[in-house]
């Protein structure tokens, strides 16, 4: 189950571990769990891990699927997978991990969610999915908050990928240029949900993108012939370049 009390930062060191090489649980535990101390949080982490489709194994762990992408990314594009049917599921909640992100705030282009344990717990999908407790939706913050898909603020949680997180998904890109919509539909699709419930795009991707135009990381342009999608209302921004 991915809902398990982890925080972020242990995922991903014990990722990298694995990845260096075959790990068993023991090598893992002698590894990350302080002499005399609790393994539940390890344990945890591999099972977040395993329910992921980031490693396999029941005695000996690997890594799986990397593509030399960072960990965040790797993360993202499983936990992803899992949400749009890509991959099967070995718990009912475990595609909910991102359908939280879209549904609670991409599609309604919602920034900001106070109670996220009742507001997450009023999809038809949780409902569906036997719900959601208040331990594992404020794993849910620890994790995406780790991931630089928002933060925690005042109890709640606002969602707004960081300039950060969108430059590492441009650098993996195939393309140094392209349309906006091409690099919505086909790349970033693939990590994080990006589109609101009328097809506009959300404030949590367009505020940091604009940002990222300010420091002069990245171009956004019009495309007038093109007849693709325009984006950021007035000034219909087609196309986006990459800056050295």
């Amino acid at each position: 189950m991915l809902f398990r009390t982890v925080y972020g930062p242990e995922l991903a060191a014990i990722h990298v571990f694995i990845a260096e090489g075959p790990a068993t649980r023991e090598a893992i535990h002698a590894m990350f769990v302080p002499d005399d101390g609790s393994t539940q949080n390890v344990d945890d982490a591999l099972t977040f891990l395993l329910s992921a489709r980031l490693i396999e194994g029941e005695k000996v762990y690997q890594a799986i699927g990397g593509d030399g992408l960072p960990f965040r990314l790797q993360a993202l594009r499983a936990l992803r997978r899992l949400e749009l049917g890509d991959e099967v599921p070995l718990h009912a909640v475990d595609p909910l991990f991102t359908l939280l992100l879209a549904e609670l705030f991409i599609q309604p282009d919602r920034l900001f969610v106070q109670d996220v344990h009742q507001a997450a717990n009023s999809l038809r999908a949780v409902k569906e999915a036997g719900g959601l407790s208040r331990e594992k939706t404020q794993a849910w913050k620890r994790v995406i908050e780790f991931l630089r898909v928002g933060r925690r603020i005042a109890g709640g949680f606002q969602c707004v990928y960081t300039p950060s997180l969108l430059s590492n998904i441009l650098a993996t890109w195939s393309e140094d240029q392209g349309t906006l919509q091409a690099f919505f539909e086909e790349h970033l699709a693939q990590f994080l949900p990006h589109q609101t419930v009328d097809g506009r795009l959300a404030q949590a991707v367009a505020a940091p993108l604009e940002y990222m135009v300010e420091q002069g990381q990245v171009e956004l342009f019009a495309l007038q012939d093109s007849p693709s999608k325009p984006y950021f209302g007035d000034r219909r921004w087609r196309g986006i370049r990459r800056q050295p």
